[in-house]
């Protein structure tokens, strides 16, 4: 890490970080059914990001063919705790189909490493007031309160903040800052994008628990981090 000298015993950090957060929910959801624990998402983005705020944080999962409430409830606490949430619908009953996130983790993963900030919208899971905000924008207005500059203002802001911009938007602000991807509970099948990332340049950090850990996934990353050590990351 470069510093730069203040004088009078005082350094500061010349080099800029910034963190990218991709969570594979079904495998994180595997691993605490395993354990019979809960975890509190919130402390779970603030616990792996090293202190950061990621500038990017998302969250991929698997959903039912049909529609179910209490995963609606679920998906919308998490969208709360400041994760853009992607989702994929497995296939109906009786259709055998392999269904995984992992093409999409894949994508955005590298995408971040070279300096995108924002990725598509495809597959994204928007809790019910920001349906009907982003409905209310796009539908004709006969019959309906026009939106106020400071509807679109807070429905842009909440957008911003979550990570979900234009199409595949770049920063260019921050393409030049090192970047540092953090992975949670990643699949064996995101041993290769892992690796690349690494060979780009950006610090990886793969976060899992031990008793569940991917072998090649860990080689791949440049650290490691064990969340069944963590006292924090748990819902009473």
């Amino acid at each position: 890490m470069k510093f730069e000298e203040l004088g009078t015993g005082f350094v500061k950090k010349k080099e800029r970080r910034v963190v990218g957060l991709f969570i594979d929910g079904t495998g994180l959801d595997r691993a605490t059914r395993r354990i019979n624990r809960k975890v509190d998402m919130t402390a779970l983005v603030r616990g792996v990001s090293s202190g950061l705020q990621p500038i990017v944080a998302r969250y991929y999962t698997l959903i039912p063919y049909e529609d179910d409430s209490r995963q609606r409830a679920f998906l919308d606490a998490v969208a709360k705790a400041g994760l853009s949430v992607i989702v994929k619908r497995l296939p109906p009953k009786g259709i055998t189909r392999q269904v995984t996130v992992d093409l999409e983790m894949a994508a955005d993963m590298v995408a971040f490493s070279l300096g995108l900030t924002s990725f598509s919208k495809e597959n994204e899971y928007l809790p019910i007031e920001f349906q009907a905000a982003r409905a209310a924008m796009s539908s004709p207005r006969h019959g309906r309160a026009e939106l106020t500059e400071d509807d679109i203002a807070q429905a842009t802001s909440d957008q911003s903040a979550r990570g979900t911009g234009p199409l595949l938007k770049v920063d260019s602000s921050l393409v030049s800052v090192k970047r540092s991807v953090v992975v949670v509970c990643p699949s064996r099948e995101l041993s290769y994008p892992m690796s690349m990332i690494k060979d780009l340049g950006a610090d990886t950090t793969t976060a899992d628990f031990g008793q569940f850990n991917q072998g090649d996934v860990l080689k791949s990353a440049a650290k490691w981090m064990d969340l069944s050590d963590s006292e924090t990351i748990w819902r009473d």
